[in-house]
């Protein structure tokens, strides 16, 4: 009866172990990243974005993890319950497990690695640079440092670098230059302006940054370049088509060479693009304090 009572929990503790937990909870992550970098991209292309149902999908997986962690809770309580508790139970041979893993048909395949879109994303580039070659493994690991890699291709006008810098990023960290980008892009148009700028100044900062636009991004459409000034001039966006969408990978892209190009405007480095992140946030905090002191006064 003892061989049985073993076997028996031995089986019960394998059915906890194969119960997908890891995997469900990597895919509820993977979701809420998705989620994320899906608006983005909505964002840029001017279409709504599906988030409330893929917010929805993600807690569902959440909940269907939190419901696995409870079986294998109530498997642990029917070992203590048949008067074998688990800790009377000698664990698994990991090692065997592991050797056989790949022929044993009812234990889960080796995670594979987060699916990428760095074909999207670098072939887009190579179109918009009109330059090609190899694709670097290894380049900026956030947002932040690929624009600053970005705007000291600029100067230069050295397109095969932004190229470079360019595909050999994860398509996350390269659209979501359309989130960081803006920012700095409107405070420069500021300086190079004298002031905040308004739709009145877009035709001369179209006129300043629209010749070195086109010196490193041959393939871009104007319009693209039109619509991420009027947003940092405050101006209405360009008229389109109805099914006329401005491509994510070109917003992107674009944010970023517009903020190199006011950078040497204004005859700032690219390595003040971190004085010019600073100099920003203080002015945002002095806008904050000054509303803040508009709305007691009233």
């Amino acid at each position: 009866m003892s061989s049985l009572l073993h076997a028996l929990a031995y089986r019960i503790q394998e059915v906890g172990e194969e119960l997908p937990v890891g995997q469900v909870a990597t895919a509820a992550d993977r979701l809420r990243t998705a989620n994320g970098l899906l608006a983005w991209v909505m964002r840029a292309s001017a279409t709504a974005a599906p988030t409330p149902t893929l917010t929805a999908a993600g807690e569902h997986l959440d909940h269907a993890a939190g419901a696995m962690i409870a079986a294998r809770e109530a498997l642990t309580g029917y070992l203590v319950s048949i008067g074998l508790p688990r800790d009377a139970v000698p664990p698994p041979d990991k090692d065997w497990h592991a050797a056989l893993a790949p022929a044993a048909p009812r234990r889960p395949a080796a995670e594979a690695g987060p699916p990428t879109l760095t074909h999207f994303w670098a072939d887009r580039v190579d179109e918009l640079t009109e330059r090609s070659g190899s694709r670097p493994e290894r380049g900026a690991e956030s947002t932040v440092d690929l624009l600053h890699r970005c705007a000291k291709a600029v100067p230069d006008e050295d397109r095969a670098r932004l190229r470079r810098e360019l595909v050999a990023v994860d398509p996350a960290v390269g659209l979501a230059l359309s989130a960081v980008a803006p920012a700095p892009l409107r405070f420069l148009a500021a300086e190079l302006l004298g002031h905040p700028p308004s739709k009145e100044d877009l035709p001369s900062v179209r006129k300043e940054v629209l010749p070195r636009v086109r010196k490193l991004l041959p393939a871009v459409e104007e319009v693209v370049v039109d619509e991420l000034l009027a947003r940092a001039c405050y101006a209405p966006p360009p008229e389109r088509k109805a099914d006329e969408r401005t491509h994510p990978v070109d917003a992107a892209v674009t944010a970023a060479v517009l903020v190199g190009i006011l950078l040497r405007a204004t005859d700032r480095e690219p390595d003040e693009l971190a004085k010019v992140t600073e100099e920003l946030r203080k002015a945002e905090e002095r806008d904050a304090k000054e509303r803040e002191e508009k709305e007691r006064r009233g």
